[in-house]
């Protein structure tokens, strides 16, 4: 079994060092390049907006009680007794590790980052492009220093673009 350049920690009944694995007995979703081409042929032609208007808001710095503001796909502000936790930032025109590639978004965030409060906890659920935007990340950094809460694995990632980013890896449920 090919080693995880990204863990170097134990296996459990659902983790074999590499891949998770689903506990119970559900269909297998991994899909072959062959199977992915044939949904790709079948799925109508529904043509994408090039932008969609969005109505930016300022948050307050701190709230006493609860407010959550959608900033944006997987972006969220939730503010809670005076916490600020923001998750999955993305203020990139591009969900793709290349500027000038990959998906460009049509809706710009719902609250531009020099108008963000200060943020004490980031929350990074996996690591596809859409959710871990390094260029956000390092900006929050600038800015904030913000603890960054992340799965196994995503930890080697962050730290290897923001060296100094604080970092709690969430290993699962056991």
């Amino acid at each position: 079994m090919p080693k995880n350049p990204y863990y170097s920690g134990p296996v459990t009944d659902h983790f074999d060092g590499v891949r998770f694995h689903n506990l119970r007995d559900e269909p297998e979703t991994d899909r072959s390049f062959g199977e992915i081409v044939r949904w790709k042929r079948s799925v109508p032609d529904n043509p994408w907006p090039k932008s969609l208007p969005v109505q930016t808001v300022i948050p307050d710095a701190r709230v006493s009680g609860l407010r959550v503001t959608m900033i944006g796909h997987a972006t969220v502000l939730i503010q809670v007794a005076g916490y600020n936790l923001l998750t999955d930032p993305v203020w990139s025109d591009r969900a793709s590790p290349l500027s000038f590639a990959g998906p460009r978004r049509i809706c710009p965030p719902g609250v531009t980052m020099e108008d963000l409060p200060p943020i004490d906890t980031v929350l990074l659920s996996h690591n596809h492009y859409d959710h871990l935007d390094v260029a956000t990340l390092k900006a929050l950094h600038a800015c904030s220093a913000a603890l960054i809460v992340t799965p196994l694995g995503n930890d080697r990632i962050v730290q290897r673009h923001i060296p100094d980013a604080r970092v709690s890896t969430v290993t699962g449920v056991t």
